[in-house]
């Protein structure tokens, strides 16, 4: 199935973009409008077509369409540019129009990893502490940067007061593998096992002995990694997350980088673990096992998570999701719900970001419903325009349909032409006027056949 990326944005149609309302209009009120978007070799303008009444035959549609486009281009540097309701932000992950259930949480993002679409957001790009969750970026940077067969022997520095942070309770002396070590930063949490990974790493990234200058070339390494994935609210200071003042991110972009995660063979492997025990390699061969600590694991759908907790975080975690019978994954960062402390431990019954994750579940499950762009019921006209100018999905996705109380529209985008099997472009996907997503289209062998006999 196609997924859409979540890096740079990607490149401007370069012909036209069509949307017209799929139901004719009663008497004496407004006429179908058709909202046209031509790119010539210098500007990109915006133009609207009145078509009052237009029977949707694709003969009769063609003709319009030409006219239509002959306008705009023949004024389009006349007319100022008129933004697009929903446009991708940088990263490639889409708005929601759909609001997210009443939670505790400071900040919601849940989108489709499987199609890029956008189910629900509250406050998604504000920045904020999100305590470990931070470990999801240490984790991908590693496996960008190191080798999981690497041998690590354990430094005292890497070890942390067990009784304040989260740990996987290294012992200076020990040596573990990279691939081990990861296990004891996803699962428990480890902030030792965190500082263990950063050091020898960095040392690696950096070509360098010091301590402090590996933890700040990894550092660095993990902030050139959210800029790579075009993340405009994160910044990390520490491979750990604890509470800095410098550290922070949002809802969208942690769930942005879980679904990285989540397209990762080892880090999806590992985070889908209920607990871990093995044995280091070092000459002690001492056992070191841990639970894991996301209590949604195997319930839900729920096939892997990270956690987070500070006080100035609260309760944090990003959750992997599938639904539609494994068809497809929702990741769902669920940042900043509410949590107690008392002497330093979580107050039993406080921390409700699993209420929060639940409650989110439920109204998926009850406001959507998982189907193939233009199946019966689902934005009308999509199929026979899609006849109409020779195009179809290859390898269809399923998307999240909203079930009621949302208006779905849609938008096709072409290009200038291309070969049967070639992408010619895409459909963008509206839920109440704010697009969530986009599905690419490929030209059909209808097309390629016509083409070969207009050239004859």
């Amino acid at each position: 199935m196609p997924v859409v990326r979540t890096g740079p944005r990607p490149a401007k149609p370069t012909v036209i973009s069509w949307v017209m309302s799929p139901l004719l209009p009663p008497l004496g009120q407004a006429p179908l409008v058709g909202s046209i978007l031509a790119r010539t070799g210098l500007v990109t303008e915006r133009e609207t077509c009145e078509m009052p009444y237009v029977h949707r035959t694709p003969t009769l549609l063609r003709h319009v369409l030409t006219a239509c486009i002959a306008f705009t281009l023949l004024t389009a540097t006349l007319a100022p540019v008129a933004a697009r309701p929903g446009f991708e932000t940088g990263h490639g992950v889409a708005s929601s129009g759909i609001p997210s259930p009443e939670v505790t949480a400071r900040g919601v993002f849940s989108y489709d990893l499987t199609t890029g679409i956008t189910l629900y957001e509250s406050n998604p790009d504000e920045q904020m502490q999100i305590g470990s969750t931070v470990k999801v970026a240490t984790a991908l940077v590693v496996m960008q940067h190191g080798n999981p067969a690497d041998e690590v022997l354990i430094e005292e520095s890497d070890t942390v007061d067990i009784t304040v942070f989260s740990n996987m309770q290294l012992v200076a002396g020990d040596t573990l593998t990279v691939g081990t070590l990861l296990y004891g930063l996803l699962l428990p949490s480890g902030n030792d096992g965190a500082l263990a990974l950063a050091r020898h790493v960095g040392s690696q990234i950096c070509g360098c002995d010091d301590r402090n200058d590996a933890l700040d070339a990894f550092v660095g390494a993990m902030n050139d990694y959210a800029d790579e994935l075009g993340l405009e609210n994160t910044r990390f200071t520490n491979p750990s997350g604890i509470d800095s003042e410098n550290t922070y991110s949002s809802a969208r972009d942690i769930a942005i980088m879980f679904g990285e995660l989540m397209q990762n063979e080892r880090l999806a492997r590992i985070v889908a673990e209920p607990a871990y025990s093995f044995f280091s390699v070092g000459p002690d061969s001492r056992n070191y096992q841990s639970p894991n600590t996301n209590q949604l694991l195997g319930q839900l759908g729920v096939i892997g998570g990270k956690t987070g907790t500070t006080g100035e975080a609260g309760a944090c975690v990003v959750l992997a999701r599938q639904v539609n019978g494994g068809a497809n994954l929702v990741i769902t960062a669920v940042l900043g719900s509410d949590v107690a402390y008392e002497d330093g431990a979580i107050v039993e019954g406080s921390d409700l970001r699993w209420n929060d994750a639940r409650t989110i579940f439920g109204a998926m499950d009850e406001q959507f419903a998982w189907v193939t762009p233009g199946a019966e019921g689902t934005f009308p006209g999509l199929a026979e325009e899609m006849a109409v100018w020779q195009v179809q999905f290859d390898d269809p996705p399923t998307i999240p349909y909203p079930t009621s109380g949302t208006d779905a529209t849609y938008q096709l985008v072409l290009g200038t032409g291309g070969e049967n099997g070639d992408e010619g472009g895409s459909v963008r996907l509206f839920y109440d006027q704010q697009q969530v997503g986009n599905v690419p289209v490929f030209y059909s062998s209808a097309r390629a056949s016509t083409s070969a006999r207009a050239g004859q």
